[in-house]
This record gives C-alpha cells, sequence and structure tokens, in this order.
C-alpha cells in the first residue's frame, strides 16, 4: 500500500476542486451583478478548465481506484465509498491507521481554531482575494490529510 502516492492523489483532487469553486466564485458574482442590472449582454463568464481538470482527472483516479479494488473481489459499495488508505491486509496496518486517524484528528483540534483566526483576515483582503473563504475551508480536509499521512509513514517504518 503506498499511503503517500494515495494522499498526494487525494490533495491534488482537493487542490483542484479548490480551484474549481474560486472560478465558480466569480461566476456567481456575475449572475448576482446580471439579476442587479438584466440589462448586461450576458449572465455570467466562468473559467471552464479547472472543472474540465477536476472531472478528468478526478474521474482517470476514481476508474484507476476501482479497477485495482475490482481486482481484489470487493462489493460494489465497499469499492466506491471506502477510500484506499483503510484497506489494511493485517493487524499492523490496522494499528497504523487507528494511529493515523487519531493523530488526523487531533490536528484538527488545532486546526480549527487556526483556520478560523484566518477567516478573521477575510474583510481586509477580500478586495484582493475574493474566494479567500474557499481556500481557508479546504486547508480543513489538506489538514487531515497530510497529518493522517505523515502520521501513517512514521509509524511504517
Amino acid at each position: 500500500m503506498n499511503i503517500f502516492r494515495q494522499g498526494s492523489a487525494i490533495i491534488v483532487m482537493l487542490l483542484l476542486f479548490g480551484c474549481a469553486m474560486s472560478a465558480f466564485y466569480y461566476a456567481s458574482v456575475d449572475i448576482a451583478e446580471y439579476f442587479k442590472d438584466t440589462s448586461r449582454d450576458y449572465i455570467f463568464k466562468i473559467n471552464i478548465v479547472p472543472f474540465i481538470l477536476f472531472f478528468v482527472i478526478g474521474g482517470f483516479l476514481t476508474f484507476v481506484s476501482y479497477q485495482k479494488k475490482k481486482r481484489k473481489k470487493m462489493n460494489f459499495a465497499k469499492t466506491l465509498w471506502v477510500p484506499d488508505e483503510f484497506e489494511e491486509k493485517d493487524e499492523r496496518e490496522q494499528q497504523i491507521t487507528a494511529r493515523a486517524c487519531r493523530s488526523a484528528y487531533i490536528s484538527m483540534l488545532y486546526a480549527f481554531p487556526l483556520i478560523t483566526v484566518l477567516l478573521l483576515l477575510y474583510p481586509f483582503i477580500s478586495n484582493v482575494v475574493p474566494y479567500y473563504p474557499i481556500i481557508v475551508f479546504t486547508l480543513l480536509p489538506l489538514t487531515q490529510i497530510m497529518t493522517y499521512i505523515i502520521s501513517w509513514q512514521k509509524n511504517y517504518k
């Protein structure tokens, strides 16, 4: 089980999702402006590249993961919903996964207040980075995943 590769794929997908939501933010601002002034020529403009990248790379990673799990003869629901990180082969890997999950849980006790404080900066930078809350909320799962990967690697050795 290569936890670093799987974690990296999840991190890439979260970053692509954050980029797609940032592009969607600009579109939602355009939609709100359109309802204020309906004489505009268009409702909204959106950069479709982040969405395409998210769906193409996500679809590819889902297909690869599904094929790998299908070879192991896992049932369909477990194949789609259980992350690859939780495919423990023995008791040692179950213990390593339990420690990594505990570390990720504890990391949120520290990350959540820090991210909340980062949200307090939004009024000061809202003109420069209007999609700042999207970036900050993306830090929550990134913190969990990176802590899980680091803890897993540390306990596996």
